[in-house]
């Protein structure tokens, strides 16, 4: 019989409440600068060099930061994983009841979220790179 991990009431709770501010967050963020696009455009394009590379700097951190965090969090969690033989690790909750999977097939559970976490850790870096490169040659040609 196949064991379950019993979903948890406070993490479904926990889920719904960042998955609702993180809309409601991202919502304000686009009409804020739908609204204010034209002012923003003008106090970047006031001083070019300096303001573009701000913009590319908040841009490359805005994108590769959360990545880079999520790779964290992956090559943790993967590592649990193959240390306990046991996906999802105990201890980890859940928020809808999981069948626990055990020995060998969690082991490579836990080796492919780490094959993730590389994924997510090297799209961060290429991201990164790929902003800095475009602002260098915005900045050469006078953008």
């Amino acid at each position: 019989m196949t064991q379950v991990r019993r979903a948890d009431p406070a993490a479904r709770r926990t889920l719904a409440l960042v998955l609702v501010i993180g809309t409601g967050v991202g919502a304000l963020l686009i009409a804020a600068f739908t609204r204010y696009r034209i002012p923003l455009s003008d106090w970047v394009l006031a001083d070019r060099a300096q303001r573009i590379e701000l913009v590319f700097v908040i841009l490359t951190a805005l994108g590769s930061l959360p990545l880079l965090g999520l790779a964290v969090y992956l090559w943790s969690l993967g590592g649990k994983v193959v240390r306990a033989r046991e996906f999802p690790p105990p201890g980890l909750r859940v928020v809808r009841d999981t069948a626990i999977v055990t020995g060998e097939r969690a082991v490579l559970r836990g080796r492919l979220l780490k094959v993730l976490a590389i994924v997510c850790g090297t799209a961060s870096v290429v991201l990164a790179g790929l902003l800095w490169r475009l602002e260098l040659l915005l900045n050469r040609h006078g953008a």
